[in-house]
């Protein structure tokens, strides 16, 4: 759906004009055309249409008198708005063009008055880009008794993530000079153990370590049952970390992003502890 967009007293008036989001501009110029060439002059791989008329492009039909005309030079400096929104609007360049015939003054290109050089770039779009790139691995488990050994029955297990594991993550997508940047931050952990039993830590739990009392850690869980009795001999214990995602931007103040997860999972082997009883005989 096309909005308007309201410049800041172009030609001593507000102009508007009609736009689409980023990425899927369909205005000239959206997918790469409308372009300056080397010497900074206005040039277009767009087709002129519009009261212009003629094919348009450096190097074009010779019979064609319009040309193409920077109309603004800077939109950091030269600020467009979306009227309904009243966000500002960017082009990949920072340029915005005009269609300029002798004669009829200003003319539309496939409906539009005003393209934005390289097109036009939406920092949500990119933000959601940027959070498709980064690369988070699944956290490392980590559990006392060892996740190398045998869990017990009736032994707290202490549950915990790598360390090195819990931080932030960024990535950052560009276009043009437009970016946006977004961190993703773990901040929950919610462990499925494999006998029925969940337990909910905010953050990567306590790491044991020798002469930690057994309180010093909130996120722990206790089985009742071995898992001798599953079909391969263990339980399939599961971490799943939420993580927040925040973005910022150089063309805007940023937000927040739909929360991500990642997820691991590890087969654990609980079984009985032994009881050796020694007694007197006759």
């Amino acid at each position: 759906m096309r909005t308007r967009l309201l410049t800041a007293a172009l030609f001593s008036i507000a102009m508007l004009m009609l736009a689409t989001p980023a990425d899927a501009d369909d205005r000239p110029g959206g997918g790469g055309g409308a372009y300056v060439d080397p010497n900074g002059n206005p040039t277009a791989t767009a087709g002129s249409g519009g009261n212009g008329g003629g094919s348009s492009g450096g190097g074009g039909a010779t019979d064609d008198p319009c040309e193409w005309q920077v109309v603004i030079e800077d939109d950091f400096e030269f600020g467009i708005y979306d009227v309904d929104s009243l966000e500002t609007q960017h082009s990949a360049t920072g340029r915005w063009l005009q269609r300029w015939c002798p004669g009829i003054g200003a003319v539309d290109v496939d409906g539009y008055f005003l393209i934005p050089e390289g097109g036009l770039v939406d920092p949500y779009q990119l933000a959601l880009d940027a959070l498709a790139s980064v690369g988070i691995a699944p956290p490392a488990i980590r559990t006392s008794p060892s996740e190398n050994g045998r869990l017990y029955v009736q032994v707290p297990t202490w549950l915990w993530l790598d360390r090195t594991w819990w931080q932030s993550y960024e990535a950052t997508a560009n276009a043009g000079r437009v970016w946006s940047t977004v961190k993703a931050t773990p901040v929950a952990t919610t462990w499925n153990l494999g006998d029925g039993g969940s337990v909910s830590c905010r953050g990567p739990g306590t790491a044991w370590r020798a002469g930690l009392p057994e309180d010093a850690s909130d996120c722990t869980h206790t089985y009742r049952t071995s898992s001798a009795g599953q079909s391969d001999g263990t339980f399939t214990l599961q971490a799943t970390v939420t993580l927040e995602v925040t973005w910022t931007s150089n063309v805007t103040g940023g937000g927040t992003l739909p929360a991500i997860s990642r997820t691991s999972t590890l087969e654990v082997d609980v079984g009985e502890i032994q009881a050796v009883g020694t007694g007197g005989g006759r």
